[in-house]
């Protein structure tokens, strides 16, 4: 009689245990490579970003139509696709009914109240990578003093403003940092960092084109709630000056491209206006110093750039070569006429400063009718506070607190 042959016990337990070894296998790359779940977990961050973006213009728009806005009391809770009242829906449109539900706003900030773990891990895993990778990135409204990379101010790495964001507009962030980083405000006004390392570009006054000027004669009129101008420089290494010549839209101030000039405003005003522009606990706007305009002055004309005592080549002049020359014109109107990624400086409209020469105000940068070598952009000259023409405008300045 044959043996019967057959499988042994031991064999069959080792065959079941490599078996839920291979299945465990199996489940778990597919649930690693699941393109379903990736698929969903794109959306949800891709969303999140959104709304994101959008409530940040929202904080921003908080601030600029009540300066008391306290951010740490902006809260708003869920949407259930019904009455919008009060709730996220109000200042994140683009929110679906489904994430109305599991969003709210709390101290300004998104968060996520939903019960889905795995949705919670994502947005926690998104939260991270922003607060420790990337600091506020490109684009971001910042909800704080904040610079770029969320790293320790300096000239060249800069502040950015509660309210404002970095831009990439003829410079790259950081790394152009000494070609005129822009940042930009809610309603789109620009503003240009101006770096000062102390070495290379020194915050003091320096121009004597036309007339010379003294510590004891020539002084700078203080701005409300700013007590020590340079205090900006010293902390944050540097400061922001306004991108265009003062603009005029609808009565508004405004730092745009292609605004009409403010023109035929005498000094006074003119101070007013900048220093009514932004005044928050983190930011404040005045007219440019004499200071200020200096350093801007050094800044521009290091390293083989563009001369500030004859400034023909890159200025709004009666001998300029670009095309409309010789008239005033909007805000920005030439590439030629900008330099360190500032309209105007040179030329165009000559700009009221704080500084102050016996009781009359210095107004800087020559004007149209002038020549490039006779009112170049470090020209100096006064005129009495209550002059107004139309070949004189102003610029602003931040000071970041």
């Amino acid at each position: 009689m044959k043996n019967k042959k057959g499988i042994s016990l031991i064999v069959l337990v080792i065959t079941i245990i490599v078996i839920i070894i291979l299945a465990g296998a199996v489940i778990l790359s597919l649930a690693n490579n699941n393109p379903i779940g990736q698929a969903n977990e794109a959306l949800f961050k891709t969303n999140v970003d959104a709304y994101n973006s959008e409530l940040a213009l929202a904080i921003s728009n908080q601030h600029l139509q009540d300066q008391s806005f306290d951010p740490t009391t902006f809260d708003k809770g869920v949407w259930n696709g019904e009455t919008i009242g009060e709730t996220i829906k109000k200042y994140i449109p683009s929110i679906t009914v489904a994430d109305g539900l599991k969003f709210e706003i709390q101290d300004s900030k998104l968060v996520y109240v939903g019960t889905n773990e795995t949705e919670q891990d994502w947005f926690i895993s998104m939260s991270m990578t922003s607060e420790e990778e990337t600091g506020l990135g490109l684009d971001v409204i910042a909800t704080d003093n904040v610079t770029f990379n969320g790293e320790a101010a300096s000239y060249n790495n800069p502040i950015i403003p509660k309210g404002f964001k970095a831009i990439e507009d003829g410079a790259v962030w950081p790394t152009d940092w000494n070609n005129g980083l822009v940042i930009e405000d809610a309603s789109g006004n620009q503003f240009v960092w101006v770096p000062v390392d102390g070495t290379d570009v020194v915050y003091e006054k320096w121009c004597t084109t036309n007339i010379a000027w003294n510590n004891a004669s020539i002084s700078n009129d203080t701005i409300t709630g700013i007590t020590v101008e340079s205090a900006q420089v010293t902390t944050y290494g540097g400061f922001y000056i306004a991108r265009y010549e003062a603009g005029n839209q609808a009565g508004t101030l405004v730092s745009k491209k292609n605004a009409t000039v403010w023109a035929v405003i005498n000094h006074t005003n003119s101070k007013i206006q900048s220093e009514a522009m932004y005044n928050t606990a983190e930011l404040k706007s005045g007219l440019v110093t004499g200071t200020q305009w200096d350093t801007v002055m050094k800044w521009v004309s290091n390293n083989s750039g563009p001369s500030v005592t004859d400034s023909t080549i890159w200025g709004n002049y009666s001998n300029s070569i670009v095309s409309g020359h010789g008239v005033k014109q909007v805000a920005g109107y030439s590439e030629i006429w900008k330099t360190k990624n500032i309209y105007d400086l040179a030329g165009n409209t000559y700009e009221w400063t704080n500084e102050i020469y016996s009781s009359n105000r210095v107004i800087r940068g020559g004007y149209y009718n002038d020549s490039g070598s006779g009112g170049p952009a470090a020209h100096r000259n006064y005129l009495d506070i209550a002059n107004t023409y139309s070949f004189l405008s102003f610029r602003v300045v931040l000071y970041i607190l």
